[in-house]
């Protein structure tokens, strides 16, 4: 059988296309591709749940735009399965003089953005966030952020695309695309166009298929801190202002729907994939390549990964990441933290060795019949439902 579209990764961005696809071409013939056995046994469904509002992205970036217009609809959508949702809001607390200097940047980009934010005196976040430590003048508020399960958002969708026929293959990994047709180590399938989905192996998959880029892959683990003492609690999501020059947004506050609470998460250089735990990935090949990038990056000190790399060394025990979250938290200490092993995620990141940076924004490269995304990084499970319009207008659908 030939497909109408062919999706390879069933992770939040995979399953909102198929969503968007079935919508638009109702008697079409789709078919998803997921080389695990479920849908959320990495970013999907390692991520915090935190529907983010666009304020951190640069004016007219496909992060800001696709966040600010997904994050209302995916929120849409929540609401209309009646799934959990906890429209909690957000504070964001300068910890430094040089980060009290970036409130006034962050709070204009995220006017411009279209974002609803006001600033907040010291005095009024102490009331209302008695466990936080605000030592400026002012913070910030974000009343649209919330949080849901991304697991749950994922089953829902499943369910929904299993009764609008869209079938999902597990365990069924694809090697390369030629042409309209997608190739596996026994298998040929073929389809009218094909969106490699496939978050940390994207890259991959799109240099098997010879598509020509120049980025390099580089991964990060970010590791969260479970707060135990359950008389520990927080009214609304909490985070640094942060440096804008990074991808990464410092350590903050998260919670589940089970009153769980938890900061993190680290941005520490991991030589594997899917390393959720050591250093070194499956590929012995691969793990030396990215020694060999992340050394050279570090050395040089290319995007200031140097100085990033040193100030993670420092989150590494339990009381260097002590040291840096009572900048913003009060009434814990570090007896309370305890290392989850359960919130562990490897952020798909690319670096551009033409500009020496992180890529900042989403990454989307077509090929005759395919589309790839190359940088689905955060806030991609917030903008997933935008996402997944962009991706059919570059397919010129």
């Amino acid at each position: 059988m030939k497909y109408d579209f062919a999706i390879i990764g069933s992770g939040i961005i995979g399953l909102t296309l198929a969503f968007k696809l079935k919508q638009k071409f109702n008697n079409s013939k789709i078919t998803i591709f997921e080389k695990e056995p479920n849908s959320t046994s990495h970013g999907s469904g390692r991520n915090s749940g935190v529907l983010h509002s666009g304020i951190y992205y640069e004016p007219g970036s496909l992060r800001a735009n696709l966040c600010v217009t997904g994050a209302k609809e995916l929120k849409e959508y929540i609401k209309s399965e009646n799934l959990w949702i906890n429209e909690c809001g957000k504070l964001l607390l300068p910890t430094s003089e040089y980060s009290y200097s970036n409130l006034e940047n962050l709070f204009n980009r995220a006017k411009k953005n279209g974002v609803e934010i006001n600033k907040i005196k010291n005095e009024e976040i102490k009331r209302i966030e008695p466990n936080t430590n605000c030592q400026f003048e002012y913070g910030l508020h974000v009343p649209f952020t919330s949080v849901a399960d991304p697991k749950e958002v994922s089953k829902s969708l499943i369910e929904n695309l299993r009764k609008m026929n869209v079938e999902i293959n597990y365990n069924f990994k694809i090697l390369k695309i030629n042409e309209q047709k997608l190739f596996t180590q026994n298998n040929t399938v073929e389809a009218g166009h094909i969106f490699n989905c496939a978050g940390l192996f994207a890259d991959e998959i799109a240099k098997n298929s010879n598509l020509e880029f120049r980025y390099s892959f580089l991964p990060f683990k970010g590791k969260y801190w479970k707060i135990k003492n359950k008389n520990f609690k927080l009214n609304h999501l909490v985070y640094p202002i942060p440096d804008l020059r990074y991808p990464f947004l410092g350590l903050h506050s998260s919670h589940n729907r089970h009153g769980d609470f938890y900061i993190g998460p680290s941005s520490t250089p991991v030589f594997g994939r899917e390393q959720y735990n050591g250093i070194l990935g499956d590929n012995l090949k691969e793990s030396i390549g990215l020694i060999f990038n992340f050394s050279k990056k570090i050395i040089f000190n290319e995007n200031k990964l140097r100085t990033l790399a040193l100030q993670e060394l420092s989150l590494l025990t339990k009381r260097g990441f002590f040291d840096q979250i009572k900048k913003m938290f009060n009434n814990i200490n570090p007896d309370d933290l305890e290392l989850s092993d359960q919130k562990v995620g490897i952020r798909s990141q690319i670096f551009d060795p033409q500009s020496k940076n992180l890529v900042n924004d989403f990454v989307v490269i077509n090929q005759k019949n395919a589309t790839h995304v190359l940088n689905a990084i955060s806030p991609a499970w917030s903008a997933s439902f935008a996402f997944a319009d962009h991706l059919m207008n570059e397919a010129s659908l």
